[in-house]
């Protein structure tokens, strides 16, 4: 009997750590992302995607992989969902389920006419899109990756 309540116990404390290990998506105004978007400490992948966006999806692993090799090269990878903001347990049920580790906001800003632009003035809105950043040097790509391609980028800032 005394196994049984050790076996329970520690069931429970995974299931614990499980929940508690998820990050929680944040949610953000604009003038948040452009703070994030300014800093130089490190090279910022700033992904621009949504739940229901197929090629977005389908791209995610390509960089958790990214965040993954290039870790201790001081290299940043963080999702910005473009879902809304009632959609927040879509969103983070479709987090779980995809296993996502790297940071994830979700963007309150209804309006992206209001601030696309100041991401890049060469996006059309489309996702997805990314933005790698060092605080000083910007580009800006409105396409999908794969790892290969994605890490050629990233290399061009080492």
């Amino acid at each position: 009997m005394k196994i049984f309540k050790i076996y329970v116990f520690l069931v429970c404390l995974s299931i614990n750590h499980t929940v508690f290990a998820q990050k929680p998506i944040e949610i953000i105004k604009f003038q948040e992302l452009e703070k994030l978007m300014q800093k130089d400490d490190r090279i910022y992948v700033f992904n621009f995607w949504a739940s229901w966006c197929k090629p977005c999806v389908t791209e995610m692993p390509a960089f958790e992989t990214l965040a993954n090799n290039f870790h201790p090269n001081k290299v940043s990878v963080i999702f910005i969902s473009l879902d809304f903001k009632q959609d927040l347990k879509i969103v983070e049920k479709f987090v779980t389920n995809h296993q996502i580790k790297s940071k994830i906001y979700l963007i309150d800003e209804p309006d992206y006419n209001s601030w696309i632009d100041k991401v890049s003035s060469q996006w059309s809105g489309a996702i997805p899109a990314t933005l790698i950043s060092n605080g000083i040097r910007h580009e800006f790509y409105e396409q999908s990756f794969d790892y290969q391609s994605l890490s050629e980028r990233i290399r061009h800032f080492f």
